[in-house]
């Protein structure tokens, strides 16, 4: 399988939004991925073997953080390092940006995106008790991680403008 990290596009939107709702249910509704993926403050990355969508991620920016609003793998590709990548672009991203932190938050018994995320070296700093309800059996409590990028505005030698 070959993974393509690539910008999403507004038109993308219907199948991110089919694989946000199988992924993950109930999913995000089109217009808002749409509106993600038009969004100045906002990066849509999908991951693509050809015409074949494998996953996607949404993050935001804030000042000098960002977010990772949501990242959905298609279920017959998963542990094959679609999510990986994923991260891996979304990271460069942001440090691009010069995003000293990124914070994301996931439900504490997704044992394989807690893994996910701590290989990535993210960080747990906090919980929100049954945050996660709707389409769930029982609520559950979202695990808040962060990761310092080491790439912030105050990184940077403010005489030579190196990072």
């Amino acid at each position: 399988m070959q993974i393509d990290i690539k910008r999403a596009l507004p038109s993308d939107a219907p199948d991110l939004a089919a694989l946000h709702d199988q992924a993950l249910p109930p999913g995000w509704l089109v217009g808002d991925i749409a509106a993600s993926c038009s969004a100045t403050n906002r990066i849509v990355l999908k991951a693509v073997d050809g015409a074949l969508l494998l996953g996607f991620a949404i993050f935001q920016f804030a000042a000098d953080e960002a977010e990772i609003l949501s990242i959905a793998v298609a279920e017959e590709t998963r542990r094959q390092g679609v999510a990986s990548s994923l991260m891996e672009a979304a990271i460069a991203a942001c440090q691009e940006k010069l995003i000293s932190c990124i914070y994301l938050e996931v439900a504490e018994g997704n044992a394989a995106a807690l893994r996910l995320y701590e290989k990535f070296g993210f960080l747990g700093i906090a919980h929100r008790k049954n945050y996660y309800q709707g389409a769930r059996a029982a609520p559950e409590t979202a695990f808040i991680m962060r990761l310092d990028t080491g790439r912030g505005l105050s990184q940077i030698d403010r005489q030579t403008g190196a990072a």
